[in-house]
């Protein structure tokens, strides 16, 4: 959660600079800079919001390159909550003015207003004119094949036996190009006997505005969050970037990814097709530092009979595709998608499995840019793949 000016001094000051963080952090990795380190970021944080050191454009340089992948989190003996830190320090010094945000900003509020984006997109690539598009707007080059834009339901009653009812989050991205993904989990939900809501009201969880610095936006994206989604139901994501957003600012929400939730349900009536095939699994570092649900993706998966899961190589480092860092950092996220290149092609991976929308963009956008042939695809759609979904 965003902290006051007092707590976050409060709160910076629980650090005492071990380094145990230091091995952990990607960008200290490959900078070797302390203000690129969590313990280096904390002390300037602290230093500036005592005005010992100015809000200048060097703080804001080590501030912007954060991933705000949390690993340090995981490691830290005195449990300081990095994330509220920095959260804080963007909203209160780095306010991004960026054309992009602001003509998305009616997007992420309205999840509906997705289609006039999603349809355009969807029909140039139906004529083969998407990498015009790309050529025209760089950023529009990591986009995947988008399906036909879907028409939500608010609810996706089971036919079987039913278990129960919960909620399932959308998000921004994944509801403009991951539409497959969502559909699959109504499958899957639909058949262990779960009825599936969708409020109509639910927009995107907030990461994007909260770690461009703009809190106000943020707190109405949650806001609306809070009112539409029913607090006795649990709230399931598909994207865990989304769920670690969730999470932090929704906690009177029962909020799980899907796999989680998945891992509790009875399967002994379920019939899953066996699959003779390695799978390489992805962690995405939400999924890992914030939900510490990344488990249940394995055992998930080892649902399919005959199926071989191995971890990629490297899991505990960030790939880069932080949301928008992508945009932003562009050069450290291909730094850092780069060590991930190497690990699927030293371990000759052909099928790799990830839990979250931004990591598969960004490690699909560097596959393509070497012509590889691996599959990148989320751990639900291949479950539901194997009980029959797309049969």
């Amino acid at each position: 959660m965003t902290l006051s000016l007092k707590k976050l001094i409060v709160e910076a000051d629980r650090c005492v600079a071990c380094g145990l963080c230091l091995p952990h952090c990607p960008t200290y990795r490959k900078t070797g800079s302390e203000a690129d380190s969590p313990r280096g970021r904390i002390q300037l944080m602290r230093a500036v919001a005592q005005d010992i050191l100015p809000n200048n454009d060097r703080f804001k340089e080590h501030i912007d390159l954060c991933l705000s992948c949390r690993s340090c989190e995981s490691v830290c003996p005195n449990s300081v909550n990095y994330g509220a830190l920095l959260d804080t320090s963007r909203a209160l010094y780095i306010q991004k003015k960026n054309i992009w945000l602001t003509i998305t900003k009616p997007l992420l509020r309205n999840r509906k207003l997705i289609g006039f984006v999603t349809w355009p997109l969807w029909l140039l690539q139906q004529v083969n004119l998407i990498k015009l598009l790309g050529y025209l707007i760089p950023a529009a080059k990591i986009l995947p094949v988008i399906h036909k834009p879907v028409a939500w339901k608010p609810l996706y009653a089971t036919t079987e036996n039913r278990k129960g009812a919960v909620s399932l989050f959308l998000g921004c991205a994944g509801n403009a190009l991951d539409s497959q993904t969502l559909l699959a989990s109504i499958y899957v939900l639909n058949k262990l006997g779960f009825d599936i809501h969708i409020p109509n009201a639910q927009s995107c969880c907030g990461s994007i505005a909260r770690h461009a610095g703009d809190s106000n936006e943020a707190s109405e994206l949650v806001n609306r969050n809070k009112s539409a989604f029913n607090q006795n139901l649990p709230v399931l994501t598909t994207a865990s970037g989304c769920g670690a957003g969730l999470k932090d600012y929704l906690p009177a929400h029962n909020v799980q990814d899907i796999s989680a939730f998945l891992m509790l349900c009875d399967w002994t009536k379920t019939q899953i097709a066996p699959l003779k095939a390695t799978i390489y699994v992805q962690d995405p570092c939400s999924l890992r530092n914030v939900q510490q649900s990344q488990k249940a993706v394995y055992d998930l998966l080892k649902k399919i009979p005959d199926v071989d899961i191995q971890a990629l190589s490297g899991n505990g480092q960030c790939c880069g595709g932080a949301g928008v860092y992508t945009i932003t950092q562009p050069q450290m996220a291909n730094t850092l998608r780069q060590d991930k290149l190497i690990a699927i092609k030293n371990s000759q991976v052909s099928l790799l499995v990830t839990s979250n929308i931004g990591c598969s963009l960004h490690l699909a956008n560097g596959l393509r840019e070497t012509n590889s042939n691996v599959r990148i695809m989320h751990p639900i759609q291949i479950l539901a793949q194997q009980m029959g979904f797309g049969a």
